[in-house]
């Protein structure tokens, strides 16, 4: 499977992988290193996703059950594929061939070896639109916007509040950007409060660096 998605894309072969890939998980998981809490997660995206998509199957259905499972199956897509990259893809308990069994790309058993990231990212906003913050991010010190090699993005961390947040340990929700730059998308509830983020690097072993300051802005 190398150089190609190993997450099918048509509902139904999906459906089947996604099967396979949790029934070998909940068998392993511990053997692995891997919490229960982060399998259960994915176990309840999936079962969303197999409801919303048993409801767009149905002779009744509207465009508004479409629309549901296709929000469900891109949800329960980027879950797994941050799972992989932080627990299986260079967890050094799972074997070649368990990864083939999981369905996921088959690295080589030499490996090269991923230092834990040592320096931090650097960020600003942009207003784009309504709800709309383009984040810009490098490597600190670096020239150029590129991730750094053998790191699978940078984890931001971030919250929605009424004021500026200084405190690291209220920054809850979480997503990865891959790529600078990178757009996050806010709900109309959260327009005029304040977004408040950090962030640090992430190697492909799910192993993260220092902490970059923590920025704020006022959602448009």
């Amino acid at each position: 499977m190398k150089g190609h998605d190993f997450i099918p894309q048509a509902d139904e072969a999906f459906l089947a992988w996604v099967r396979n890939f949790i029934t070998i998980l909940l068998a392993n998981f511990a053997a692995w290193g891997i919490l229960e809490a982060d399998v259960t997660v994915l176990q309840g995206l999936f079962t969303t996703y197999e409801t919303r998509l048993t409801a767009a199957r149905s002779g009744n259905r509207g465009k508004v059950d479409v629309s549901e499972k296709n929000i469900a199956k891109k949800a329960l897509m980027q879950a797994i594929r941050l799972f992989v990259k932080q627990h299986l893809a260079w967890n050094p308990a799972v074997s070649q061939s368990q990864q083939k069994l999981l369905g996921i790309t088959v690295h080589d058993d030499v490996r090269t070896p991923i230092p834990k990231p040592q320096s931090r990212p650097e960020f600003n906003f942009k207003v784009i639109d309504i709800m709309r913050i383009q984040i810009d991010f490098k490597d600190q010190g670096s020239a150029g916007r590129a991730v750094p090699y053998g790191y699978s993005g940078a984890v931001f961390f971030y919250t929605v509040a009424d004021t500026l947040v200084t405190d690291y340990d209220v920054l809850l929700k979480t997503a990865l950007m891959t790529h600078s730059p990178w757009i996050l998308e806010l709900p109309p509830d959260t327009q005029g409060k304040v977004l408040s983020g950090a962030a640090l690097w992430q190697n492909k072993k799910g192993e993260m660096g220092p902490w970059s300051e923590i920025q704020s802005i006022v959602i448009p």
